[in-house]
């Protein structure tokens, strides 16, 4: 990747070096071969980082002063090198303030996509690369539990839709201090959250979907007010590669162990049965 970098820079640089070799042979340092001289400059600032339109433009500006300085008076020379230095700096600035302007956009929108802003939990688009790359990883499997709030309506239509934000903030919150670092929080859509544990064993992986629902149901949230919201969660665990050999199959198992457990009666885990 260096390399084709460096490569990259390289074009605009032949083609300062070719309008410098054109203007001497040609012994023309006139408008044409100045207005030239913009050409590599503006590309640069275009396609590089910052780092490349200043050694560009800074060549070119060398290049530039080489011309006039040969083939012009010494006082038109410097004349016409302020003017054409002038210009080249305001072009490449201009460009590379557009560029960093753009870059911002899209890294801000990348974020917008990856990231819910009301829980801080990446998307299900993130999980979905996750769950693709767990799954056919070697090592000691990949569990997946699926995650609703129990009766998230009533919260919703009780205390308002700031308060059911409110709360489905707090059971994410819940949930990811009690993963670790290499697990994937994530917000599905509406009261639906799910958090996939890469390299979790099996017999490890039911202690700890049994420990996120006792961790909703331990600790309500707490409203401004100091009004205590008695909160739980129905979840459903599904393991790879035994319950899926996919990440869609690992979805489906987990979304049938989470039906499973909202009509045992809610707040509890569901599993798939073992095959």
């Amino acid at each position: 990747m260096r390399r084709a970098g460096h490569l990259v820079v390289l074009a605009p640089l032949a083609g300062t070096g070719t309008v410098v070799w054109l203007d001497l042979l040609s012994a023309d340092a006139g408008l044409t071969g100045q207005v030239f001289s913009c050409v590599p400059v503006i590309w640069a600032a275009g396609q590089l980082r910052l780092g490349g339109p200043a050694l560009v433009t800074a060549a070119t500006v060398a290049a530039e002063a080489l011309v006039v300085l040969t083939l012009l008076p010494r006082e038109r020379a410097l004349a016409d090198l302020a003017y054409v230095t002038t210009l080249l700096l305001l072009v490449a600035g201009v460009l590379a303030h557009g560029a960093v302007t753009q870059e911002r956009l899209v890294e801000r929108l990348r974020h917008q996509v990856d990231v819910d802003p009301l829980t801080g939990l990446v998307t299900r688009r993130v999980l979905d690369a996750a769950a693709e790359r767990a799954v056919g990883a070697p090592g000691a499997g990949v569990a997946l539990v699926v995650v609703d709030v129990d009766r998230f309506k009533a919260v919703d239509d009780t205390h308002g839709h700031l308060g059911g934000d409110a709360a489905l903030a707090h059971v994410a919150a819940l949930l990811t201090a009690r993963c670790r670092p290499g697990d994937v929080v994530a917000r599905m859509g509406g009261d639906e959250l799910a958090v996939l544990m890469p390299g979790c064993p099996e017999e490890v992986a039911a202690q700890r979907a049994e420990a996120l629902v006792e961790a909703v149901r331990g600790q309500p949230h707490v409203l401004p007010g100091g009004l205590r919201v008695p909160l739980s969660v129905s979840a459903g665990l599904a393991r790879g590669p035994r319950h899926a050999g996919s990440a869609r199959d690992l979805y489906a198992s987990a979304d049938s162990a989470l039906q499973a457990a909202e009509r045992a009666g809610r707040d509890r885990l569901g599993q798939v049965p073992p095959a």
